[in-house]
């Protein structure tokens, strides 16, 4: 090996050195991840006036309960409860179909805090009887489904 080669391959060898490094010391210092496995997630529907069906998602995990979405027809309001302090969230995706066509009405989650509880309160002013679907997703993206109430019998406005 040459004398002007050394050099370049000992800063090649040191350059992937400190980017190892880097990228370890970097996931270690990155927020708590996704859930994983997902948490379990339990639909209640319940009858209200004139044909409204709410729907409450719980979201646990271990045993534990890790937060909650409820949708209540009577005052159109979507909640959601983040009830664990630990840094990772879960995503709402609320949307409606109507004759064949499907309506994004918003993707949701509650304010991360230093609260015990966080929640997040969504108005929604929709024709009586406009059906709902509710999913759960772990990712911002919508990729990792948890669960929701979703279809025939879903929540209905």
């Amino acid at each position: 090996m040459t004398a002007t080669r050394r050099p370049r391959r000992l800063a090649r060898i040191f350059t992937g050195a400190a980017l190892a490094v880097g990228a370890l010391l970097g996931a270690a210092a990155a927020p708590a991840a996704a859930y994983d496995p997902n948490p379990d997630a339990a639909v209640t529907y319940r009858q209200a006036a004139g044909g409204s069906v709410g729907a409450d998602v719980a979201l646990t995990q271990g045993g534990s309960r890790l937060g909650e979405v409820e949708f209540q027809p009577e005052t159109q309001q979507l909640r959601v409860y983040d009830t664990r302090n630990d840094g990772d969230t879960f995503y709402v995706h609320v949307s409606s179909t109507t004759n064949g066509v499907t309506h994004n009405l918003g993707t949701y989650s509650a304010p991360g805090s230093e609260a015990p509880v966080d929640f997040l309160v969504k108005d929604f002013h929709l024709a009586k009887g406009t059906p709902l679907d509710i999913e759960v997703f772990d990712d911002a993206g919508l990729t990792d489904y948890i669960g929701g109430a979703r279809g025939t019998g879903a929540a209905i406005a």
